[in-house]
């Protein structure tokens, strides 16, 4: 009798130890449950540090036609490195970033672009550009935005940059995504040892999100009747979000009529078009959860090819996206708005006078 309650007790502790080891593991929620927990939990984010990087890992164009034409201006871009750091803050909101840009082959060149934005305005640094020149007084000073000001220039409302009201507006819409959206047939869970990880990724959970040249058609379908209807509404009824997004009603009320004219022939013709036109499609996202369900990783690999009058165009890209500190004290170097700033007046006289005037631009 002792031997059993023995065996017992160490059945018990093991499977309370096994219990408590699944607990600490995020993986325990489904795909969707994982991402829609991650969504929420981005309402909390209060500052952090990102960094992130874009590359252009192949582009093939025809050598001859209109195709030819956009290849010649994005041949360069397949040798260039994007990439960027920063730290935002949300409370007063301010964002620093800093881009930077390497061109390589004959023309080689490095240059780093400075950002910062708050609420109502925006600097961004104006580079030293080896062959469009500037003058010495202009390069190197922050060329000041007042959004208020360019805002009524356009006659276009004022953007509301508020973080907490975006976040809840994308969560409200992934809902109305996820909803709708078959779970097992865009997204998976991965092993984060075998997700190709950079180091320092603290993730938990890797879920990916995979969408193939088979897979758009029946997504295309389930946009247009039922995620794009669901998604009019929920702006409809939201005067916060239409203001946000500068989207009036009678806006989505075309936008819904649009939908409701739209019949499956027309969708069926259009999906053919696409099948004909693109040969292939992969596009492959991994989402990488930590343990606290904050999402701090992304990647997004895409890659298609196309035939362009009847000549092969390939074209591939990956975005990396990595948040970091999350919640914890940043580093702003330019809290307050830099001083060294040059007005989008002053700009814009010292650029006539070199150009003769930008009134045609």
């Amino acid at each position: 009798m002792k031997k059993s309650k023995v065996w017992l007790s160490l059945v018990a502790l093991m499977l309370t130890a096994m219990l408590i080891l699944s607990g600490c593991n995020s993986s325990s929620k489904s795909p969707k449950e994982a991402l829609q927990a991650s969504m929420q939990k981005s309402a909390e984010l209060k500052s952090y540090n990102f960094d992130g990087s874009m590359k252009i890992e192949e582009l093939k164009f025809p050598a001859e036609g209109e195709a030819a034409e956009a290849g010649q201006m994005l041949s360069m871009l397949k040798d260039a490195d994007l990439s960027w750091t920063g730290a935002y803050r949300a409370d007063p909101m301010h964002l620093e970033m800093t881009l930077s840009l390497t061109l390589k082959g004959d023309m080689a060149i490095n240059f780093n672009i400075p950002i910062v934005m708050e609420q109502d305005k925006m600097w961004v640094k104006i580079p030293n550009i080896p062959f469009f020149p500037l003058p010495e007084d202009m390069t190197n000073k922050f060329l000041e935005m007042d959004l208020k000001q360019l805002a009524e220039q356009s006659g276009q409302p004022m953007p509301n940059v508020d973080p907490a009201k975006s976040q809840k507006l994308a969560n409200d819409l992934m809902g109305v995504i996820f909803k709708n959206v078959d779970e097992k047939e865009y997204l998976s869970d991965v092993k984060v040892k075998e997700a190709g990880l950079p180091e320092g990724v603290d993730a938990k959970q890797v879920i990916r999100f995979q969408v193939g040249k088979d897979q758009v058609e029946p997504f295309v379908n389930t946009l247009i009747e039922k995620i794009a209807p669901e998604i009019i509404n929920l702006l409809s009824g939201n005067a916060e979000y239409r203001d946000m997004l500068s989207i009036k009603q009678e806006d989505l009320d075309e936008a819904k009529k649009a939908l409701e004219d739209t019949k499956k022939e027309d969708i069926a013709a259009g999906m053919e078009e696409f099948k004909k036109t693109v040969k292939s499609l992969d596009v492959v996202a991994n989402i990488g959860i930590d343990a606290k369900e904050y999402p701090v990783y992304s990647d997004v690999h895409v890659s298609t090819e196309i035939d362009a009058e009847g000549q092969p165009v390939t074209f591939a890209f990956k975005v990396v996206s990595h948040t970091k500190d999350i919640n914890q004290d940043v580093t702003l170097e330019y809290e307050g708005g830099p001083k060294d700033v040059i007005t989008m007046e002053e700009f814009e006289q010292q650029m006539g006078g070199m150009f003769g005037g930008l009134e045609g631009m």
